[in-house]
């Protein structure tokens, strides 16, 4: 009898050794996915603090006046920001103040006159070019509607 209940004391033990070993290792595992998680977050938000981001939107004004709004979507400075107009039909850019430096969560006004045109088209791609912190020369380009 002696020898069945040291026989279950053993692998009890040995059963609970085993337990904490594979929940250790478990845990040592995630532990190790947390860290590599969190040390990837911190590089991208420090490339993203780096970072801006330039885009545009289009508001209608009234007797064919209207303006491009470009805005700088990043955390970073975004310099020398270009907005280079494609020749279109119908479409003649009246102030265009670039290159300028537009700060985080900031914005300019480019003004346009569109012009009742029969081949003017509802769309125009706007190459944005800029240098930020990350990078001396990014480029972008953005289809806005006319509308």
């Amino acid at each position: 009898m002696e020898t069945a209940s040291l026989i279950i004391s053993c692998l009890a033990l040995f059963f609970g050794i085993y337990t904490y070993c594979r929940h250790d290792r478990k845990i040592k595992i995630m532990d190790e996915r947390i860290k590599e998680y969190q040390i990837d977050s911190f590089e991208k938000q420090k490339i993203d603090q780096k970072k801006a981001i330039i885009e545009a939107n289009f508001v209608k004004g009234s007797n064919g006046k209207s303006i491009v709004k470009v805005y700088n979507k990043g955390i970073a400075i975004a310099r020398n920001v270009n907005v280079n107009f494609p020749e279109m039909e119908g479409v003649h850019v009246s102030s265009n103040p670039l290159p300028i430096d537009i700060r985080p969560k900031n914005s300019i006004d480019i003004r346009i006159v569109l012009f009742m045109s029969s081949n003017r088209k509802d769309k125009i791609d706007l190459t944005f070019t800029w240098s930020d912190d990350l990078c001396e020369s990014n480029q972008s380009i953005q289809t806005i509607p006319l509308n």
